[in-house]
């Protein structure tokens, strides 16, 4: 298959797309779509996107519809994204370090749409940091979650080429990484031990009863519609502890969108203390 979706090809893997995971592909990026489905075409021996698309249909083929869902999802990390992101989690934590009713309560931490895995990492780094000689006798657990199980297999290796290590201090780098045989550099094994990184599609509520202090919601809701996007942060506002923040990117508002966070400072958000239910998301 050389060509380019039609336009009516795009609005039914647009339409499947977002009944699977709630992500809205504009029909801007429809060259890009079609060439992510022309790698799955060649893969898999499909001759036509419809032939494809009734695959994908089919729930025997969950497996292949997996294979598509990574192909489409973009996952740009690098470690210590968004600076600032990480100044005001180093103050919150000391913060509760400084009070002595909290000191020895867990913490935990859920990187929402993990990639392969540098921003979990790096909130063990900036925790350990922050608490010190504490780390050691503080339970800390943190979760990372993605859609794409192709990314959480990289996230599980923590193996990164230098372009993901580009915004951290050199003397991070050193402490915290190993170069291989491969030119990559493995994050600190010992440390990696604390993230447990497993599947979730953010459109579904988080399973299990884990309540978190903090949540990292970051660059994804760019790709959700308004429905979606108050969906996925009902689901964050339901397993946030009150007085636990969420952060979100720097270019996503949550101004057009229902929800219960209270603002604190731009991309920051926290759920108050004696927080009602979040609210039911609009009708999609």
């Amino acid at each position: 298959m050389e060509r380019d979706l039609s336009r009516e090809e795009f609005q039914r893997y647009h339409d499947l797309i977002y009944k699977i995971a709630g992500i809205h592909y504009p029909a801007e990026k429809l060259e890009l779509l079609s060439n992510r489905i022309k790698k799955r075409l060649r893969a898999t021996g499909t001759p036509t996107y419809d032939s494809y698309l009734a695959r994908l249909q089919q729930p025997t083929e969950a497996a292949e519809t997996q294979a598509f869902l990574d192909s489409i999802t973009t996952n740009e990390t690098y470690f210590f994204r968004c600076q600032r992101h990480w100044d005001f989690f180093r103050q919150a934590v000391e913060q509760r370090q400084a009070d002595p009713a909290r000191r020895k309560e867990p913490l935990r931490l859920w990187s929402a749409a993990a990639s392969t895995g540098a921003e979990a990492f790096t909130m063990l780094i900036v925790l350990q940091q922050a608490l010190g000689a504490a780390f050691a006798s503080t339970p800390i657990e943190v979760l990372g979650t993605d859609l794409s199980t192709q990314v959480l297999e990289e996230a599980k290796r923590g193996a990164y080429r230098a372009y993901a290590l580009a915004q951290t201090a050199p003397e991070l780098v050193k402490k915290y990484f190993t170069k291989n045989d491969k030119d990559e550099f493995v994050f600190d094994r010992t440390l990696a031990r604390l993230v447990t990184f497993q599947r979730h599609n953010l459109m579904e509520p988080l399973p299990g009863n884990r309540r978190f202090d903090f949540v990292f919601l970051r660059n994804v809701m760019i790709y959700f519609d308004g429905p979606s996007r108050e969906r996925v942060l009902k689901n964050a506002f339901d397993v946030l502890l009150p007085g636990g923040h969420l952060v979100v990117g720097e270019s996503e508002s949550l101004l057009s969108v229902k929800h219960g966070f209270q603002y604190v400072k731009p991309s920051v958000f926290v759920k108050p203390t004696g927080a009602p239910a979040a609210p039911k998301p609009s009708r999609t």
